[in-house]
C-alpha cells in the first residue's frame, strides 16, 4: 500500500510539472523577442491553481484571470452561463459556453474543477496546521571560467568584486488554501559579498478572502490597475501572437515573490469591497540604487545640492563603485483605486504620487527633454471596460501632474466561432510621465511620445490549422536615443500552425519590423535618421517520437538591413525531453548552432531551466551552445535539478568585457535547484 501511494505521488508530481511547463513555454514562445519579463508570477499562479483548483462555479473575476489562459470574452461567457443555467456539474459542460473549444478546456483543465457553491469550512488553527503547505527552496549556480573582477589587481592585490562568484537564493512560503500566505525570500548575486548577510531580502504577509475585507499585503507586493497607464508594476504582457491578450486584466496587489531588485512595492496594500465597489489602497517606502551627482546651486537647499543623475535598475552590489550607489535613494508612494463593477462592465479610477528625497536631473540630451525632472510626480486615470455581444471594449486614460496625458482604447471581438479580432489604439503625449506603468505599447514602461495602432485577426481552420495575423503602426512626433528627428515605426507578423493531435504542434513564423536610426555616417554634423528592417522567419516543430520521448526543433533566420548594408543570422537547434510517468527522473537537453554577423542580427530562444529560473538568452556571434537538465524526484515533497550549460565560440579569444570578460573562447555554468514541500 506504501509503495502505491509513492508510485501515485510521483506520477502526479510528472504530470504536474509537466502541464505547468508546456503552458508557460507556449505563452514565451509567442512573446516578443528578447522581451525580458518576471515569470515567477505566472509560474506561481498555475502551481497554485494546480494544487488548489479553482472552481469554476464561485470563482472570481480577478481569480480567473490569475490564470493567465482565458481571455475576457471567455470569462464573460462563463459568468452569463452560470447565471443562467446555474452551477456547472462537470467541466465538460463547458462545451455548451459560448468561446470556449474543446482545446481551451484542455489547457484550463488542470487548473480548475466544478463543485457545488458551498462555505468553505471554518477556519480554525488545527485547520491551517493541517491543511498548510510549505515549501522550501534553495538555487546554486556558478560559472566554471574565472571573470576578471574575481582577478586580484597585479598593482594592488585587491579584486574589483567584493564576493565570490556564486549565486545563491533561499525561499521559503507557508499558504493556508488560498487565504493566507506567508513567505520570505533571500538572494546574492554572483561578485556581492555577504559581510552583512543576503544582499537582497524580501519578505511578505498576505490575507486573501471573499468578504468585504477582500485583501490585505504587508512587506513587499505589486499592485495592477487599469490598462497600465496610471499604476502597474507587475507582469504584463506585450505583443505577440495571442492577439486576444492586447487587453490587459487588473488583479489588484499581488505578493511580491521575485527577485527582480527595484521592481516591487514596500509596506502595506488593503482592498475592500461593499457590493458592487471596490476599493484599494497602497503606500510603500523604500531605498533604491541611483547615481548621485553634487551641484552647487542647490546647496542651501533641502536636498543639500545633491542631484539625481540616475536610477540603477540592475540590483548589482559587486564592484566599491556599485556599492556607493547602493539605498542613495528614498522613494515614497501612496495611491489608491476606486472600481465600479455591473454585470457586462467596470469603471475605476487610479490616483498615485510618488516623491523622491532628491531630484532627478537626467541627462540633458535633447531627446530626454521630455523625461521625468523634479522631486514629486503622480498620476490619475479612468479605466473602463465593458462587454456587447461577443465584443470587449477597454481603456484608460491619464494624466500626469506636469499636464502630459495619455490613453489607450481597444476591442478584443468574436466575430465568429472560428474568427476573432483585435484593434488597440494608443495615444501617448511627449510630456506623459509615468514612472510605474506597464502599457501595451512599444516601451511599456515608458509610455509617452508614441502613437500606435494594432490590428490582429485569428482565425481557426478544421483539423487542427489556425492562422494570425498583426500589424502594428507607430508614429513618434518627438526625439527618440538614437532617433535626432520624428519618426515612424511598423510591425507585421503572419503565423501559421497546425496541432494534429493534444500533444504535436508545428508552426511557421515571419515577422518584419521596420524603424529608423540615425544615419551610419561619421560625418558628426549628419544625424538624419533613415529607415531599417529586421526580418525573421522561424520554423518551429514540437511532437513526439515515442510516448516518453518528446522533440523540439527549431530554425530561424533574421536579415537586418541599414542603409543598403545587411548583417544577417541564423539559429538552429534540437531539444530532446524525456519523461517517463512513474519514473522519479526526468531529463532535457538542447544542442544549438548559430551564426549572426552583428548584435543586430541576434536571434532569442526560451530555454528549460530549474524552477522559478527562467533563461532566455541572445544567440550571437558563430558558435554552439548546449545545456543538459535533470529533474529528480527524491522522494514525496522532495525535488533535485541538475542543469549544466555551456557557450562554446568559434569567433573570439575574449567574452565580455571589463569586469565581465573571461579569456578563452568559453562560457559553462552549472545550476542546481532543490525543493522541499512539506
Amino acid at each position: 500500500m506504501f509503495g502505491s501511494v509513492v508510485m501515485w505521488s510521483q506520477k502526479n508530481e510528472d504530470v504536474k510539472n509537466s502541464i505547468i511547463e508546456q503552458r508557460i513555454e507556449i505563452i514565451v514562445a509567442a512573446l516578443d523577442e528578447g522581451v525580458e519579463l518576471d515569470y515567477t508570477t505566472l509560474l506561481e499562479g498555475l502551481t497554485s491553481y494546480y494544487d488548489n483548483p479553482l472552481n469554476l462555479n464561485t470563482a472570481t473575476t480577478e481569480q480567473l484571470r490569475e490564470l493567465y489562459l482565458l481571455d475576457e470574452l471567455q470569462i464573460l461567457a462563463l459568468q452569463n452561463h452560470l447565471a443562467r443555467y446555474g452551477a456547472l456539474r462537470s467541466i465538460y459542460e463547458l462545451q455548451a459556453v459560448d468561446q470556449f473549444s474543446l482545446a481551451v478546456i484542455r489547457q484550463i483543465e488542470p487548473f480548475v474543477m466544478a463543485s457545488p457553491a458551498s462555505m468553505l469550512d471554518k477556519v480554525t488553527f488545527k485547520n491551517i496546521w493541517q491543511e498548510a503547505n510549505s515549501e522550501l527552496m534553495l538555487r546554486y549556480k556558478r560559472e566554471f571560467q574565472e571573470r576578471a573582477g574575481y582577478t586580484p589587481d597585479p598593482l594592488t592585490g585587491q579584486k574589483a568584486y567584493v564576493g565570490s562568484p556564486d549565486y545563491l537564493y533561499t525561499r521559503y512560503r507557508i499558504q493556508f488554501r488560498k487565504a493566507l500566505q506567508i513567505g520570505f525570500t533571500m538572494e546574492k548575486d554572483p561578485g556581492e559579498g555577504l559581510q552583512n548577510g543576503a544582499d537582497f531580502t524580501s519578505a511578505h504577509i498576505m490575507y486573501n478572502d471573499t468578504r468585504w475585507v477582500r485583501k490585505v499585503i504587508v512587506g513587499d507586493y505589486q499592485a495592477m490597475f487599469g490598462q497600465g497607464l496610471t499604476f502597474w508594476n507587475g507582469l504584463g504582457f506585450g505583443k505577440s501572437p495571442f492577439i486576444l491578450n492586447t487587453k490587459k486584466n487588473a488583479l489588484g496587489f499581488k505578493p511580491y515573490t521575485s527577485v527582480q531588485e527595484g521592481q516591487y512595492m514596500r509596506g502595506g496594500a488593503v482592498t475592500l469591497g461593499f457590493g458592487k465597489w471596490t476599493l484599494s489602497a497602497f503606500g510603500s517606502v523604500k531605498n533604491m540604487d541611483a547615481s548621485i551627482e553634487s551641484d552647487t546651486t542647490l546647496a542651501d537647499s533641502q536636498d543639500d545640492g545633491f542631484l539625481v543623475s540616475s536610477i540603477n535598475a540592475a540590483g548589482l552590489h559587486r564592484t566599491a563603485s556599485e556599492l556607493e550607489k547602493r539605498g542613495t535613494l528614498s522613494e515614497s508612494v501612496a495611491g489608491g483605486n476606486v472600481d465600479y463593477k455591473w454585470k457586462r462592465g467596470s469603471i475605476g479610477f487610479t490616483a498615485a504620487a510618488l516623491h523622491y528625497d532628491k531630484p532627478l536631473f537626467l541627462n540633458p540630451d535633447l531627446y530626454r527633454y521630455y523625461r521625468p525632472q523634479g522631486q514629486d510626480f503622480s498620476n490619475m486615470g479612468i479605466n473602463y471596460q465593458t462587454v456587447w455581444r461577443n465584443a470587449n471594449v477597454f481603456g484608460e486614460a491619464s494624466r500626469s501632474a506636469n499636464g502630459g496625458w495619455a490613453m489607450v482604447n481597444g476591442v478584443v471581438a468574436s466575430l465568429h466561432p472560428s474568427v476573432a479580432l483585435s484593434l488597440l489604439h494608443r495615444h501617448f503625449s511627449n510630456d506623459y510621465q509615468a514612472l510605474y506603468a506597464n502599457v501595451f505599447a512599444e516601451n511599456q514602461d515608458n509610455p509617452a511620445n508614441e502613437r500606435g495602432l494594432f490590428a490582429g485577426v485569428q482565425t481557426t481552420w478544421s483539423k487542427g490549422w489556425t492562422f494570425t495575423t498583426y500589424v502594428d503602426l507607430v508614429k513618434y512626433p518627438w526625439l527618440r536615443y538614437r532617433v535626432d528627428a520624428p519618426s515612424n515605426a511598423s510591425d507585421f507578423l503572419v503565423q501559421l500552425n497546425y496541432k494534429p493531435n493534444r500533444k504535436d504542434e508545428f508552426y511557421v513564423r515571419f515577422r518584419r519590423r521596420g524603424d529608423m536610426q540615425n544615419t551610419s555616417s561619421t560625418d558628426e554634423r549628419i544625424t538624419a535618421p533613415v529607415d531599417l528592417s529586421r526580418d525573421v522567419f522561424r520554423l518551429n516543430a514540437s511532437y513526439f517520437v515515442h510516448p516518453n520521448v518528446q522533440l523540439k526543433s527549431r530554425l530561424e533566420w533574421v536579415f537586418y538591413e541599414k542603409e543598403s548594408v545587411q548583417q544577417n543570422g541564423y539559429l538552429m537547434y534540437q531539444d530532446v525531453v524525456f519523461k517517463k510517468i512513474g519514473l522519479p527522473i526526468q531529463f532535457v537537453a538542447r544542442y544549438a548552432l548559430f551564426r549572426t554577423d552583428d548584435w543586430n542580427a541576434r536571434v532569442y530562444a526560451y530555454e528549460n531551466d530549474v524552477l522559478y529560473a527562467f533563461s532566455i538568452p541572445a544567440y550571437n556571434g558563430v558558435g554552439s551552445r548546449m545545456y543538459a537538465m535533470a529533474s529528480w524526484d527524491v522522494r514525496r515533497g522532495v525535488e533535485l535539478q541538475v542543469r549544466y550549460a555551456r557557450w562554446l565560440y568559434s569567433d573570439r579569444r575574449l567574452i565580455g568585457s571589463g569586469n565581465q570578460e573571461i579569456q578563452g573562447n568559453q562560457l559553462s555554468d552549472l545550476h542546481v535547484m532543490f525543493r522541499w514541500r512539506f
